[in-house]
């Protein structure tokens, strides 16, 4: 288990994104997130919007996340 601070939402949001991508592949973590947070659950025609993210862009991306809350708090 990966300890966190759960009143960081930045924190806890990191932590979600680097355990499913360590446990699912960059690919599956992707596909996971576009199943849960939105889409129209037309995977058919959907796949083909979704980038081709290397692990080191979604790390890029989770480090922004983080940085913008932290600008907000």
């Amino acid at each position: 288990m990966i300890a966190v601070d759960v009143n960081d939402i930045a924190e806890v949001h990191a932590a979600g994104i680097k355990v499913l991508n360590e446990n699912l592949g960059p690919d599956a973590a992707r596909v996971f997130l576009n199943l849960s947070f939105g889409g129209s659950g037309d995977w058919t025609k959907e796949k083909y919007t979704i980038p081709d993210l290397t692990e080191e862009e979604m790390d890029a991306y989770v480090e922004r996340v983080k940085a913008d809350t932290e600008a907000r708090s």
